[in-house]
């Protein structure tokens, strides 16, 4: 199945606005600012005008997103293998029309969209519904009598007669969102995270690769 052939709705967490996106591949990158910090909006089909050969041609930018500092983006969404095209016209935009709406312009492709991100920041917002703090707090004090680093199943292990391993598991997220505990691996932003990863008490460095 392509990854850009389904239509989607979704919402905008900051503004409570309902998003029209065109692909799967849009609402991934919608999901991402969903939990990045500093997003105050995120709107879909931005409309520009693009001048090519003295003719101005209209545009729609699939994501725009303002922020907290004063900045808008545009994000063009592509495939790898159709994002040159597209590339093109997002540089006559910087060149031509960006400072009349906004700060910068960029080509999202899958390679900057990555399915470990998309389900990161899934994981995180719905712990962010779930929040429990004491869960939160069963999870980091197992960890931190752990050594303050240990594999996340040996985690749910030693507290699964209190709380089920799916309840631990918002908890987990709900702590790394929070800065408290990371998922401990160089590149773990496109990791999935699964029972044998190590999580560790964020300032007590130890990394080893998976």
């Amino acid at each position: 199945m392509n990854i850009v052939s389904n239509r989607v709705v979704d919402t905008d967490p900051h503004s409570n606005t309902t998003l029209r996106l065109e692909s799967a591949l849009e609402a991934g990158l919608v999901a991402l600012f969903k939990v990045q910090p500093g997003v105050i909006a995120v709107m879909a089909q931005y409309q520009v005008e693009i001048c090519i050969d003295g003719i101005w041609h209209t545009y729609w930018f699939d994501i725009c997103v303002d922020f907290e500092n004063g900045c808008r983006a545009f994000y063009a969404v592509r495939n790898e293998e159709n994002a040159e095209e597209v590339e093109l016209l997002v540089e006559l935009f910087r060149n031509q029309e960006l400072k009349n709406h906004g700060h910068f312009a960029f080509v999202m492709t899958e390679e900057d969209i990555s399915k470990p991100a998309i389900y990161r920041a899934e994981q995180i917002v719905q712990a962010r519904r779930k929040d429990n703090k004491r869960n939160n707090g069963l999870v980091y004090q197992t960890l931190m009598q752990a050594g303050g680093r240990e594999r996340l199943g040996n985690v749910f292990l030693a507290i699964q007669e209190i709380i089920p391993p799916s309840v631990a598991w918002d908890a987990v997220w709900s702590l790394i969102d929070q800065g408290v505990i990371c998922h401990d691996h160089p590149d773990a932003h496109n990791l999935f995270l699964k029972n044998h990863s190590w999580i560790r008490v964020v300032g007590r460095e130890n990394d080893e690769e998976e």
